[in-house]
Order: C-alpha cells, then sequence, then structure tokens
C-alpha cells in the first residue's frame, strides 16, 4: 500500500517554512538570500524524497525535514565548492584537485594581479598599449628554442584553434590510433570535425605509418601528431615519428604540428619517470607548432601554451577566435613567474612543486611518513593501527603514462572495511578535508601529495576523526 498521496498532501507551503522559527535568526542574518527560491528548491527535493517513501509521514515532521534542508543548502552555498584539500591520493596531477599546485612566489604573483591593477597591457616604458602575454610568450620561447609563441586559455583551445585556423582549405590529418579521449569525456575527433571543415583519420589502431600520411597530405593540411601521454599501445604496434611526420610535411607543403598535451620543459626522465618528450627537444625535430598545457608536467596554471615557426604561429593570432580563448591577467602573471623559474632560479625544486614532488625520493618520504605515523598513534586510542608503509605515487593528469613515482605513505587500520570507508568520508568532509585511498579495511595517505607544510594540519585532522570514532584522544 502506498502512503505517497498522503504525505505529498502534507507537505508544507512555502510560506510555513519561511515563517518557521528556526529559521527566524538565519533569516536575519542574512536579509540578501533569495529564501523564496531555496525554500521552494528545498520542497521539491523533499516532494523526490516522499515518492519512494513506505509509510506516512506527518505533517510536522515534514515541516521539520523541510527546515532543515533549507539550512543545509544555505550552509552548502555559504562553505561549498571551490576550497583547499590535503591530498593523500598519491597523485600529483589529480585533475579532479585542480592538478598542478604552484609555489609560493607564483601564488603571490597571481595574488598581486587580483588585488589591484597591473601592466596587464601598457608599455610602462613608452606608455602605449602592449599585448597581455608578450613577456610569457618572449620566456616560453626563449625555454623552448621556437620563434614565436601564443598563450591561450587551456590546452584544447590551443589544438581548436590550430584545425579551425588552417581550415579551410586544409584539412587535419591525423592517426587512428591517436584519436584519444581525455578526462570529462573530452574526445579529440569530436573538437577536430568541429573545428575543421575536413578530418581525415589515417592508418589503424595499432599501426601507422608515415607512408600513410604521405597519401593524403597536401599544401596547407595539419599533419596532427598526438602524443599519447595517458595510455599506451604495446605489442604490435607501431607510430610515425615526429621526425618522420616532419618529412611528409615539408615534401607536401603541409604542416607538421605535434600536440604534446602535458608537455614538459624539464626532462623528468632524469628522475627516472618514462620518456616524455621535452617542448625544446620537440621544437629542434622542426615542427611548425607544439601544443600543450601550462598546469600539468609544466607545474603552472591552466593554459594551452603554442610554440613553433614565426609565420605558423603569426597566422594563429590573426584568427579572430584569438579574443575568445586568451588568457587573464591571474594567468599571465602566474605563467610569468613559473617560466623565470625555469630560467632563474637557482634550485627548480624550491619553486615548482611538481617537480619537486617527483623527485622527493622513497627515503626521504619516508622520513616524513613515519614522523607523521608516530606522532598519530601517540595521540589515538590503541584499537587504532598507525604506520608507515613503503607506497607508490603517480604522476596523473594524463602524463607519463605507466611511470611510479617510489614514495611512502601513513596507513591507518583497525576496523572492517565499512569502518575504512566511513573514515575517508570524515575526513574528505573536515572544514579542510583530506582525500585519501581506500584499501580494504585501511585508509593510505600518500606523502608524495602532502607538502612538508602540511604534515601539521594532516596530524590534527586524522587525530580528530580518530578520536571521534574511539573516544577521546590519549594524553601524551
Amino acid at each position: 500500500m502506498t502512503h505517497q498521496p498522503e504525505s505529498l498532501r502534507a507537505i508544507p507551503s512555502v510560506d510555513e517554512v519561511l515563517a518557521h522559527p528556526r529559521l527566524d535568526a538565519l533569516r536575519a542574518e542574512l536579509p540578501r538570500v533569495p529564501w523564496t527560491a531555496i525554500v521552494r528548491a528545498a520542497l521539491a527535493s523533499l516532494r523526490d524524497d516522499l515518492k519512494s517513501a513506505r509509510g506516512p509521514v506527518e505533517r510536522a515532521e515534514l515541516s521539520e525535514r523541510a527546515v532543515d534542508e533549507v539550512r543545509e543548502r544555505v550552509e552548502r552555498l555559504q562553505t561549498g565548492g571551490l576550497k583547499p584539500v590535503l591530498n593523500g591520493t598519491g597523485v600529483v596531477l589529480h585533475t579532479n584537485l585542480g592538478r598542478a599546485p604552484v609555489g609560493r612566489r607564483v601564488a603571490l604573483a597571481a595574488l598581486a594581479a587580483l588585488e589591484g591593477y597591473s601592466s596587464l597591457e601598457v608599455d610602462l616604458e613608452s606608455g602605449e598599449r602592449s599585448k597581455r602575454a608578450d613577456v610569457v610568450e618572449a620566456l616560453v620561447c626563449l625555454l623552448t628554442g621556437a620563434e614565436a609563441a601564443m598563450v591561450v586559455n587551456n590546452n584544447a583551445a590551443a589544438v581548436y584553434l590550430v584545425a579551425n585556423t588552417f581550415s579551410p582549405p586544409g584539412r587535419v590529418i591525423v592517426s587512428r590510433g591517436e584519436l584519444v579521449e581525455i578526462g570529462g569525456s573530452f574526445r579529440l575527433p569530436e573538437i577536430l570535425r568541429h573545428a575543421a571543415r575536413e578530418v581525415i583519420d589515417v592508418g589503424t589502431t595499432n599501426r601507422t605509418y608515415a607512408s600513410d600520411y604521405e597519401t593524403h597530405a597536401r599544401a596547407g593540411d595539419v599533419l596532427l601528431k598526438v602524443h599519447k601521454s595517458n595510455y599506451e599501445i604495446e605489442g604490435f604496434a607501431h607510430e610515425a615519428t615526429v621526425a618522420e611526420l616532419v618529412a611528409v610535411a615539408r615534401g607536401s607543403g603541409a604542416h607538421a604540428v605535434f600536440d604534446l598535451g602535458s608537455g614538459a620543459f624539464f626532462d623528468f626522465a632524469e628522475r627516472g619517470l618514462g620518456h616524455d618528450p621535452v617542448a625544446s627537444a620537440v621544437i629542434e625535430s622542426g615542427v611548425d607548432a607544439v601544443t600543450m598545457s601550462g598546469d600539468k608536467l609544466l607545474g603552472g596554471v591552466q593554459a594551452g601554451i603554442i610554440v613553433g615557426r614565426r609565420a605558423f604561429v603569426d597566422r594563429l593570432k590573426q584568427n579572430p577566435l584569438r579574443r575568445a580563448v586568451r588568457v587573464d591577467k591571474v594567468a599571465v602573471a602566474a605563467l610569468q613567474e613559473v617560466a623565470r623559474a625555469y630560467l632563474f632560479a637557482p634550485s627548480l625544486a624550491d619553486e615548482v612543486p611538481v617537480i619537486a614532488a617527483v623527485g622527493e625520493g622513497r627515503e626521504r618520504c619516508r622520513i616524513r611518513a613515519e614522523r607523521v605515523a608516530e606522532r598519530v598513534a601517540e595521540a589515538v586510542d590503541a584499537r587504532w593501527s598507525v604506520r608507515a608503509v613503503d607506497d607508490d605515487a603517480v604522476v596523473g593528469g594524463g602524463s607519463l603514462a605507466g611511470a611510479v613515482v617510489p614514495s611512502s605513505a601513513v596507513v591507518v587500520g583497525g576496523g572492517d572495511d565499512a569502518e575504512a570507508v566511513r573514515l575517508g568520508r570524515a575526513l574528505r568532509t573536515r572544514s579542510l578535508p583530506v582525500l585519501v585511498r581506500v584499501r580494504g579495511s585501511e585508509i593510505r595517505v600518500n606523502m608524495t601529495t602532502i607538502f612538508p607544510a602540511q604534515e601539521e594540519p594532516l596530524i590534527q585532522a586524522l587525530v580528530e576523526v580518530l578520536a571521534a570514532r574511539a573516544g577521546s584522544p590519549k594524553n601524551s
């Protein structure tokens, strides 16, 4: 027997909820909040919940539930959304957690650009108008050896701009094995077909040769190579090299473009992490352009960076879409400082947290993990097992596929699988959230993605959550 109609009729009206005494103080404190709209949304949510109710619900109970929902919605509006978190997942470039963290110098440059006026588009020497990314582009050219550079708001925009600028009359020719999908259901073939009049995919999923491009290439086409940064094809596989693509382009009058994706200015092979090409090495191969992200292996903020031959980049800058994909003053300020760090900083690891994280090494990471584990174990109930273990981190962010970063982690156990899930949620829903990995009956906090300055907040979070699950902390 269903009780839905009876319960639905018992839902209070908007005016009744607005007049509830439990909302009086909150409404007085927040007079500019559109309370009617929030109450209506709360009642709609309550109505949906009642559709699956098994028994009748009293009107008084529904009124209290409606008020609770309103208060929770207001709290989420006040405190939800983007906030700082402690990343204990061991994924250095975690897309869901904002990808690359930046160093203090970069953060201060971004803050200065936000807090006041800046010389975004004025030449202070002449007093004439300038272009906002001139200095960034000059720095990037020095770092890569490119003739020219351009900065847009992300790498997808960079690829889109390239495909759109040269089509028509040119076509985009790309290997079938490189028509990738990345996070957020973003598919390269879809953006290429939206940007270009004609897209030709050549070769097969696992084998594409230079001759496949050569068969179709003609003057003005874009021969696009996409770096497989977040996946690998092994076994019976073949791909045309960048040098081969350049040769085909020169022989046909086409343009060779390499989408380096998470592109690096630093050779991560020095840290034993894969063999991803460095942007400067790709430029030396003779391509017309390279596109890459600013907030992945570079260690900066969200941006798309295009470097290459001057004639090619100048043509991109003439596309009317350029204004739609330009970067703002915060990105300009931050990227300037990141690029300067690569050129002038005595120690890159001191200025670029991504490089510091992947280069820390298991031994130093283990020392920090043991320090945190010891402090937590001393402060919580004996039912909890808290220890340091060897662990592996990953670069993430669609970068350095298959590369493992030697690391260490703090592991907490003492309950069953369900308890571990509850601990993970309790840490994740704190005012300063801590994101961890749950493995069976344990939670694991990887220390590669916990900065040294975050150790104390991490210890406090673990102690508070574990104490709440098993009585008061011990006196230490």
